[in-house]
């Protein structure tokens, strides 16, 4: 075989008609690895019924039988035919399945109709459809059998005789009939059509019936290709598959793959496909989903794309195999490279292909209650699958490898990592690249090494906005401000309320299934009006923003959206605020609502809404925390780090606890209650007591100063606001804290070292506490000297809680 960029020299072609090519004792096998039967009635059908109608008509002109013109159908490729047996002359179908098993299907229907009308051409047609000196109803007595998928429908629809035994024999409706049976049904009726009603001339209709036979035998013919040793049918499998309806690129993996094992001596291509292929070919679904019920060909949306699901698991696989960010239009090219660079064992493939499939099942359609499910569903909501290979590789590891507790640990970090992006509006263009990174380290990683820490590291790394993990400040910047309810997707927003209400059932309250389509409802209407809700003061405005485009914004923000049934939303109206609460309260159930039974305020307005974002923030930051860590000043040059830009991290909940224990001890010593701000900020009611928290672990490489801390302007500014404002300093080893007093603390300012980071142009003071005279004293580098804090050391209970 020859070929070039755009030709390829076929070897053998003939021109035969169809009556040529089917009166042979001969079986054309579909290789198992071709796709299941595709044509349709308004691309395929119709315009090759139209085509035969029309060479039909032909021969029934006065000249004669013979048409003035043949007609051209197409060509098919042919592997060589070889005799096996006692049986027939088999050749295997490399290109033009589709239309060899169409044209079958309407001989059928011409030799059904001619048996119902007792012709005399029934015979000479059913010897185009049947090998006879095959035992009846064999699989070598049909001229063509099709793929593994297709093989018991079509032989129902050459077998049943007629329309109406067919859908006995399917026990379904013509509209339900599989798309073989629907082709009969089609062509049975474009026959009849035809050759007309049992009512009419016999003669005529018997001319008819002859005038379809004659344009089968005559003029309707197809180039017909047959390779010889030698010729690679890949090549031409490849070459020809434009024709007719497209292959799917999982189509041209499937077919390179098990041609490839039909030409290994060691492989069992039958075994392997029906081991593990089958499932990809015949997995069903209950409801059918755009008129497809094959799980793995339903189609799923990636970015703004569709494609099948089978093509999208085998992109994911391919991105784990290579690491690299490819070009899914390229699918099977970048498999076919792949493989040739990779060529390993078919079995092997396969097996892994099973595993992984199983898994990424789990992602598209998740069922459970267990975390990759829980973190799948909300993935479909933020409609990001590019973080896919990543999660398939992780999910597949071994317990040896990586514990359940660092899988977890993984999976919270991605979606924190996302969610925490989403509610602050940051860019998702670089997801894609940044994503084959994280899997490049993740699959490079030590043996030693946690995968979790490798994962959380890499999360936290970058500062810039394409990648970074927004810290809380910015979280609760983005939760109360950014409209996260948008029309055309608020199935988002149902996503992060929904979360919420699940993080906030208590074990006193009952364990209920929320319903899958709860509807997020605004508690300050969007068409509210000016007279139910008043304009507040003072407006929390944005920069340039007017009252009425502030209004516009916060409606959409978290503080003012719930969740309802699509039932109770429809009723809820837009009227004043305390019908709306009474009509909430009367049929609600969710935890998010239960605040309007006891605490439910008289109106509802901007501050309201702000005030409920604080409060579920609180929430937020427990389902989706950003691990604590260390240095917040990366860009240090005075740190003294062994490694410069290695992160360490302590765990969230022992960090929770120490700061809860810091608070606590600070609110025994003052005597005043304080209310969270954000994680760092805390202020009394009137705001005249405010404080600092910022905890620091022991850093073992880092002798000179084994505490350190980032100290902002902008938390000097909060603590200035108040009448005492203190930095509150913890140690994750120590059982005590420093409560340093804002007003002593101002005074060294100036004798500390700091650092602005290059993206954010945001400068920080470097806070180290050194081991001198035997305990930790304020280090003031630009004098070269200390500052004993001691005084302001303070004891910590064991059991303090906020």
């Amino acid at each position: 075989m020859l070929q070039s960029s755009n030709t390829v020299e076929l070897m053998k072609p003939d021109k035969l008609t169809i009556h040529d090519l089917f009166q042979k004792e001969r079986r054309y096998v579909v290789p198992l690895y071709q796709r299941a039967y595709v044509w349709n009635e308004h691309d395929q059908w119709e315009p090759l019924w139209d085509d035969i109608e029309r060479q039909a008509e032909g021969c029934l002109n006065p000249d004669g039988v013979t048409p003035k013109q043949s007609h051209f159908l197409g060509a098919i490729v042919l592997n060589v035919s070889r005799i096996v047996g006692a049986g027939v002359a088999r050749s295997e179908v490399i290109d033009g399945q589709q239309r060899l098993t169409t044209l079958q299907i309407i001989i059928a229907t011409i030799r059904d109709f001619a048996i119902q009308a007792n012709s005399a051409h029934a015979a000479r047609l059913r010897r185009l459809t049947t090998n006879e000196d095959e035992k009846p109803g064999s699989d070598g007595s049909f001229k063509v059998w099709p793929t593994n998928a297709d093989r018991e429908i079509f032989r129902l629809v050459l077998s049943a005789g007629s329309p109406a035994e067919l859908a006995k024999l399917l026990a379904k409706d013509e509209a339900d009939a599989p798309r073989m049976a629907a082709a009969y049904n089609y062509f049975y009726k474009c026959v009849a059509r035809f050759v007309g009603s049992n009512d009419e001339d016999s003669e005529l209709r018997e001319r008819r019936i002859f005038a379809l036979f004659q344009a089968l035998r005559t003029a309707l013919q197809l180039v017909v290709i047959e390779l010889e040793d030698g010729d690679d049918p890949q090549v031409i499998f490849e070459t020809l598959n434009a024709r007719g309806q497209p292959l799917l690129p999982s189509d041209l993996i499937r077919n390179y793959v098990f041609m490839r094992a039909a030409t290994d001596v060691t492989c069992d291509a039958d075994d392997l496909y029906n081991r593990f292929w089958r499932p990809f070919d015949d997995d069903r679904v209950e409801t059918s989903v755009n008129g497809e019920d094959r799980f793995w060909h339903i189609e799923e949306r990636q970015g703004r794309l569709t494609r099948p699901r089978i093509d999208l698991f085998l992109f994911h696989y391919l991105v784990i195999q290579t690491e690299r960010d490819l070009n899914i239009g390229q699918l099977f090219r970048e498999f076919r490279d792949w493989r040739d660079v990779n060529p390993g064992s078919v079995e092997a493939l396969l097996d892994d292909l099973k595993r992984y499939s199983s898994l990424f099942a789990k992602l598209i359609q998740p069922l459970g209650t267990d975390r990759v499910s829980v973190l799948a569903r909300r993935l479909r909501s933020l409609d990001t699958s590019t973080v896919y290979p990543v999660l398939l590789y992780v999910v597949s590891l071994p317990e040896e490898r990586l514990s359940t507790s660092s899988k977890v640990q993984i999976l919270e970090d991605i979606e924190s990592w996302l969610v925490r992006r989403f509610i602050c509006q940051l860019t998702n263009k670089n997801y894609n690249r940044f994503f084959v990174a994280l899997l490049a380290k993740v699959k490079r990683a030590a043996v030693s090494e946690d995968l979790a820490d490798v994962v959380r590291a890499e999360l936290s790394r970058s500062s810039d906005v394409t990648t970074i993990w927004p810290p809380d400040d910015e979280f609760l910047t983005g939760w109360l401000t950014r409209p996260m309810y948008a029309k055309t997707r608020p199935d988002r927003s149902a996503m992060v309320l929904r979360a919420v209400e699940a993080h906030i059932r208590t074990r006193r309250n009952e364990a209920i299934t929320l319903p899958p389509h709860l509807t997020v409802e605004h508690l300050l209407p969007q068409n509210g009006s000016v007279t139910d809700y008043p304009i507040d003061e003072p407006m929390p405005l944005l920069a340039g923003e007017t009252h009425d485009r502030c209004r516009e914004r916060v409606i959409h923000t978290v503080g003012n959206l719930t969740l309802l049934t699509n039932e109770l939303n429809s009723s809820v109206s837009n009227g004043p605020f305390p019908s709306k609460v009474a009509k909430i309260v009367a049929d609600s159930d969710l935890r998010l609502n239960a605040w309007l039974r006891s605490d439910a305020p008289a109106s509802w307005s901007e501050r309201s809404i702000m005030e409920r974002g604080q409060l579920l923030f609180d929430t937020a930051v427990e389902i989706w925390p950003r691990p604590a860590l260390e240095p917040e000043n990366i860009n240090d040059d005075e740190s003294g780090a062994t490694e410069k830009g290695v992160w360490q991290f302590s765990d969230p909940g022992l960090l929770k606890a120490k700061r809860a224990g810091i608070v606590s001890a600070l609110i025994l010593r003052e005597g005043v209650t304080v209310q969270a701000r954000n994680l760092a900020k805390y202020a009394s009611s009137n705001g005249t007591l405010r404080a600092i928290v910022a905890i620091s672990k022991r850093y073992m490489d880092r002798a000179a100063f084994p505490y350190w801390y980032a100290y902002h302007p902008e938390s000097d500014e909060f603590l200035a606001g108040g009448e005492k404002g203190y930095l509150l300093l913890g140690c994750m080893d120590r059982d005590y804290a420093f409560a340093i007093p804002r007003s002593i603390l101002a005074l060294h300012l100036a004798s500390l070292n700091t650092t602005t980071r290059k993206t954010t142009k945001k400068l920080h003071y470097h806070i180290h506490l050194v081991d001198r005279f035997g305990k930790l004293m304020l280090a003031l580098p630009k004098q070269d000297d200390v500052l004993d804090i001691d005084p302001y050391r303070m004891g910590l209970t064991k059991d303090a809680s906020l």
